[in-house]
């Protein structure tokens, strides 16, 4: 009784070592993450070698686990604690408000799939409450639930080793986190604040527009994908049973404005909201140009504090980045280990397609850069580095002083841009998260649904396309955002009943899912900037997207227009 009160309690919920097995992936885990710090201490080779290393190792690593457990989850799955969903006679059902009915006894599947014999193959038919049944219950199974035992016996020690891997992997992430709001804070109000600082509200619309304009080709693009190759056929949309634990609340577009707006100070520095950050900002920074007026030496000082604030963040940024490479390899290990792989089998096809959407985006953004006149090659040397993270870490918030950085330092864009362009690029507009992931959701239910096939295509197209637009607008870069996005698009299509059968599936694929989406993601807001840095002008010199020659000779016709446009408007007012 004692030695089993020990293990419990010190080995199994402080200590979290409480099997040989899961010891030993500890101790080789973290012997291996020792070598490769060693071997990067000893051999000098550049940053991105690095990281691919890292994610090579990680890789490895995760799928040798995945084989030794026997790539569980054929047959169910469970998302987040919050739900649980069985594939039953070819169809996903949400079995979380369920009860398994074994002799006299009836037991709640939510308290199994939370449990450590979560990994259980349930099989049986479905059927409504009987006379025998308790009242209120519903019951979802009759019969006995069936473990593999090589699943059952590796659960515990797989649990284990994902918390000690996963230390690494949320130090770097929560170091990150910790320098996002100071980082969006101090960019927005330097720039705001900078004495002669003009054409924010341009830079600002033209952001805007473009990622908007790439949700929509995002969503059209992998829409018409996923109709062409019936992305959807066989999942029976129409015979499976509404409803759901997921979210399905969505938001009117007035209250995402006024949500924009910040109501406490401290709250809105203290939360990961992104964009009421920028208002707050931008009216502190707009605040101080007046004051500078009556004590212009004290917003001077306000300045240099500023600046200097700004040295100490980036400092701090490196300081985290040191350690990626290693990070990089926990994210991938864990990402791979902490997943029921099995579960994918059936809706591969949905995964490669959503994939695919991601690739010809990347595609799409890189020709228009080409066409723009951008040094693609020196483009993509620098944006590398947020695409990775960005892949590892699942979040765009987390990534985002990283892609501030390589659009400042890497791509030379002006802070004037970088600043404003940046933070947006995380909360609006998100090219992946709502165009191509919307674009799936509506196309795998055109597909999956009778009922709603009975709707003319073009006039479903259309109707998705503009609820994703004003979706994206509110739409955050944090890590998950199926549910928001299925419950959004859904409900704005008028389709919300289906939000159940639809979550079963982007449940499932949504966390190998979001390490592309978040790349994605990150990459439509560094092409953002790059455009409007490219349509303003706003490089500063050395930059390597754009020749010195190609781009003093923009400038100069630029101001031509500008001087000739003045020179109307003078005449206009001489003739009056």
């Amino acid at each position: 009784m004692l030695l089993s009160s020990f293990k419990e309690t010190f080995l199994q919920n402080f200590l979290s070592i409480s099997t040989w097995q899961s010891l030993l992936a500890i101790v080789l885990f973290f012997g291996l993450m020792g070598g490769f710090w060693y071997g990067l201490r000893q051999i000098k080779i550049k940053f991105v070698y690095r990281i691919f290393i890292g994610i090579s190792i990680g890789l490895i690593f995760g799928i040798a686990i995945q084989a030794i457990i026997g790539f569980p989850g054929g047959s169910w799955f469970s998302h987040d604690g919050q739900s649980a969903w069985a594939l039953v006679d070819g169809n996903w059902i949400d079995i979380s408000k369920y009860y398994i009915k074994s002799g006299n006894d009836y037991v709640i599947i939510s308290t199994i799939v939370n449990k450590p014999e979560a990994a259980q193959l349930i099989q049986g038919q479905i059927f409504m409450p009987d006379a025998s049944a308790v009242e209120g219950y519903k019951v979802a199974f009759v019969g006995s639930v069936v473990a593999e035992k090589s699943i059952k016996s590796g659960i515990d020690w797989i649990i284990e080793f994902n918390t000690w891997a996963s230390m690494l992997r949320q130090i770097f992430i929560n170091g990150i986190l910790l320098i996002t709001i100071p980082v969006v804070f101090i960019a927005i109000f330097r720039v705001v604040a900078k004495p002669g600082s003009k054409g924010l509200g341009r830079i600002s619309g033209k952001a805007v527009a473009i990622l908007l304009i790439n949700v929509a080709i995002a969503f059209t693009i992998t829409f018409w994908i996923g109709y062409v190759l019936k992305i959807g056929k066989g999942l029976n949309f129409d015979q499976q049973i509404p409803g759901g634990s997921g979210r399905t609340d969505s938001k009117a577009l007035p209250e995402i404005i006024w949500g924009y707006i910040p109501s406490n100070f401290v709250a809105t520095l203290s939360a990961t909201a992104i964009i009421p950050v920028i208002v707050l900002a931008a009216l502190v920074g707009y605040a101080t140009t007046f004051v500078r007026k009556k004590h212009p030496d004290s917003m001077d000082n306000l300045m240099n504090f500023m600046d200097r604030a700004w040295d100490i963040v980036m400092s701090i940024l490196m300081t985290f980045m040191k350690i990626m490479p290693l990070a990089v390899m926990a994210m991938l290990t864990t990402s791979i280990t902490t997943r029921a792989i099995g579960a994918l089998a059936s809706i591969g096809l949905i995964l490669g397609v959503g994939y695919l959407g991601l690739i010809i985006m990347l595609g799409v953004m890189t020709l228009i850069l080409f066409l723009s006149g951008i040094n693609v090659k020196a483009w993509w040397k620098n944006a590398w580095r947020p695409f990775v993270q960005a892949f590892s870490t699942q979040s765009s918030n987390a990534t985002l002083p990283v892609t501030m950085d390589t659009l400042s330092n890497g791509m030379k864009i002006k802070d004037k841009v970088t600043s404003i362009v940046a933070p947006l690029s995380t909360s609006l507009g998100l090219v992946a998260c709502a165009g191509v992931q919307a674009g799936l959701i509506t196309s795998v239910l055109y597909t999956g649904s009778e009922t709603v096939a009975s709707v003319n295509i073009f006039a479903f197209f259309i109707l998705g396309l503009f609820t994703t637009i004003v979706a994206s607008i509110g739409i955050a870069g944090v890590p998950g955002t199926a549910t928001v996005v299925t419950s959004a698009v859904l409900n704005g299509i008028g389709f919300g009943a289906f939000f159940a059968p639809v979550y079963a599936i982007f449940g499932a694929i949504d966390g190998l899912f979001d390490m592309g989406r978040t790349a994605t993601n990150v990459t439509g807001g560094i092409f953002a900037a790059t455009l409007v840095a490219k349509d303003e002008l706003l490089f500063e010199e050395g930059t390597e997207l754009i020749s010195e020659k190609k781009l003093t000779a923009l400038i100069e016709n630029k101001e031509k227009k500008e001087n000739l446009k003045k020179a109307s408007k003078d005449k206009k007012k001489t003739n009056k």
